[in-house]
């Protein structure tokens, strides 16, 4: 029998209310960051309406109206809110910015007297805008789907990174650059890989990607310490090595003055020499050292802080990547390299040339990822296993397995004690070591604490459930058994009835207001958690009313055996009586 069930924390009064479901919410996104804007217009795409709220009042418009910042709050149309709501097909336009056409929602507010604009984007829209905006479509299609996948991962990955300002992505290249008008083969891209992300030991991998990486891949740590990954390791890469370009970049010592001065990075002033002292294993330039003579005494500076430096005052191409040889002619420099970018992961240059040689988009993440694995679920999580004479446990963090392995022992003993009934094969038990692994893996929203298909439970850590650890097992052991000995067709609320009534603990219900047909789609849509709460209250309440009646034996022979017509018929009757 194929089946599966979970367990809401509701059901054991566990609040675990600050966690969000498993699919994932909108993402906020900052559109026209880089623009200092008091006011805006808003203009409806031609042909269609949009609507706006303060939240308080919803207004239908056709026309262009203006948003206007006013210290901490927005006027529109003579109305003054802390923020508005915008929905439709929507022209943002100004005077001071490129204009910004998006569809779907958009935030308003202000702060010190310019206008914070957020658009409220789902996973695949911002996905689709931000594959536009850093290619322009122009990548063969494998190599589109690629990066889509690249970018739905990185995104999961790194979502809240502006948490502390309000939203979770800027569009800009700091987190990923966006243009929320995508191309058809943008658009297919995405549609053809929807969902799919990258997966590094049960985690989203950070799936970083970057324009050209010269024929070298870098090391993730050597960028970012803290993102180490055998996923994101330095490799040759002979796709982009056939099609890259070297560059050249003169630059005079007054401007690479002006450049540290700006950022604040101190070299000695009679500086005359810059020595590259230190490579990361790309062979990238990690540090540089600015002196006299030989310039080995000289003043360290950071190979990557020397090129934000140079972007800031200079442009962004002066130096494209830290992967160059500096030689000197007088006061001037001059970087010969290659490479555009940090050069991890995913090479735009190489995956295009991939693709035009046939590969397709699995054959380019696995070259550039390599030991990731695609899916839509939580993929290559590290278990350490546990098999005992009556369960098997597995579990990543190995401090969980004494108090699992105990809870799970006792829960067990009691669910069996408790039905008098017994599962036919060795039950498997999941002990996540991080609620959002558990959400990944499960696709369960945070406050479910566990689910169980088949014979298999899926559960949160124990150090979240805490002392709830061992009820949620023994609700989970209820339905394993109950599961395994019903008799075909017996019907959900019944099913579910049990295990809540037989868990000592029910919802209280004092009577019978669903029917068994109401309770069933309460529990399987799953949307409202007080509907979920009442309806396993009104099951349990049912098959109280039955043990009170005939008694539990008779109970768990219905459930081996098919409940009777005169039940069925009576609960019929009752949700007749409830409809009308």
């Amino acid at each position: 029998m194929k089946w599966k069930t979970s367990i809401p924390l509701l059901l054991l009064s566990l609040s675990l209310a600050a966690f969000c479901p498993a699919q994932q919410p909108d993402f906020r996104v900052r559109l026209l960051t880089l623009y200092q804007l008091s006011e805006v217009t808003i203009k409806p795409a031609d042909g269609t309406s949009a609507s706006w709220s303060d939240g308080h009042t919803r207004q239908e418009f056709r026309e262009e109206l203006s948003a206007r910042a006013q210290a901490k709050t927005v006027e529109v149309s003579g109305n003054v809110a802390e923020k508005i709501l915008l929905e439709g097909d929507l022209h943002i336009l100004s005077a001071h910015s490129r204009p910004e056409h998006i569809r779907g929602r958009v935030e308003i507010s202000s702060r010190n007297d310019s206008l914070t604009i957020i658009a409220l984007m789902p996973l695949e829209q911002y996905v689709a805008a931000v594959l536009q905006g850093e290619t322009a479509g122009n990548m063969p299609e494998e190599a589109l789907k690629a990066l889509a996948v690249s970018i739905r991962s990185y995104a999961t990955r790194f979502r809240e990174r502006h948490k502390e300002e309000g939203f979770d992505f800027c569009d800009t290249t700091h987190c990923q650059y966006l243009r929320p008008d995508p191309q058809a083969a943008v658009q297919n891209a995405v549609k053809q890989t929807v969902g799919q992300l990258l997966w590094d030991r049960g985690s989203p991998l950070a799936a970083y990607y970057h324009k050209d990486c010269g024929g070298q891949t870098e090391d993730a740590a050597a960028v970012w310490p803290d993102q180490s990954s055998p996923s994101l390791s330095s490799h040759a890469d002979p796709y982009c090595a056939r099609t890259t370009r070297a560059w050249r970049s003169e630059i005079s010592r007054a401007d690479i003055n002006r450049a540290l001065d700006n950022a604040g990075l101190k070299v000695p002033p009679a500086w005359n020499r810059i020595l590259i002292t230190e490579h990361t294993p790309s062979g990238r330039a990690r540090t540089l050292r600015f002196g006299t003579g030989d310039a080995q005494n000289g003043a360290p500076v950071s190979a990557s802080s020397f090129r934000f430096a140079l972007g800031r005052i200079l442009g962004w191409n002066t130096l494209k990547s830290d992967s160059y040889e500096i030689t000197q002619q007088a006061d001037h420099f001059i970087f010969t390299g290659r490479g555009v970018g940090h050069g991890v992961g995913l090479c735009q240059t190489g995956a295009a040339e991939m693709a035009r040689e046939g590969k397709s988009y699995r054959e380019i993440l696995a070259f550039y990822y390599p030991g990731a694995i695609i899916g839509r679920s939580a993929k290559g999580i590290q278990w350490s296993a546990v098999r005992t004479d009556s369960f098997e446990l597995r579990v990543v963090n190995g401090g969980d397995e004494a108090a699992a392995r105990g809870a799970t022992r006792s829960a067990l003993q009691w669910a069996t004690a408790q039905t008098g009934l017994a599962l036919h094969s060795l039950p498997l038990i999941e002990v996540y070591p991080t609620v959002q692994m558990f959400r990944d893996a499960t696709g369960e929203p945070g406050w479910v604490a566990a689910s169980t298909r088949d014979q298999k439970v899926r559960v949160q850590p124990p150090n979240v459930l805490r002392e709830k650890f061992e009820s949620v097992l023994r609700h989970e052991f209820l339905h394993m058994l109950v599961e395994d000995s019903a008799a075909p067709a017996i019907p959900l609320w019944f099913r579910e009835g049990i295990v809540v009534y037989l868990g000592g603990d029910p919802p209280a219900a004092n009577e019978v207001t669903m029917s068994g047909a109401q309770i069933e789609r309460a529990i399987t849509e799953r949307g409202n958690r007080d509907e979920m709460r009442q309806a396993y209250a009104q099951a349990a309440a049912m098959v109280r009313d039955l043990d009170r009646q005939h008694g539990r034996t008779q109970l768990l022979e219905w459930l081996r055996g098919g409940l009777p017509g005169n039940v069925r018929g009576g609960v019929a009757a009752a949700g007749d009586k409830v409809s009308q």
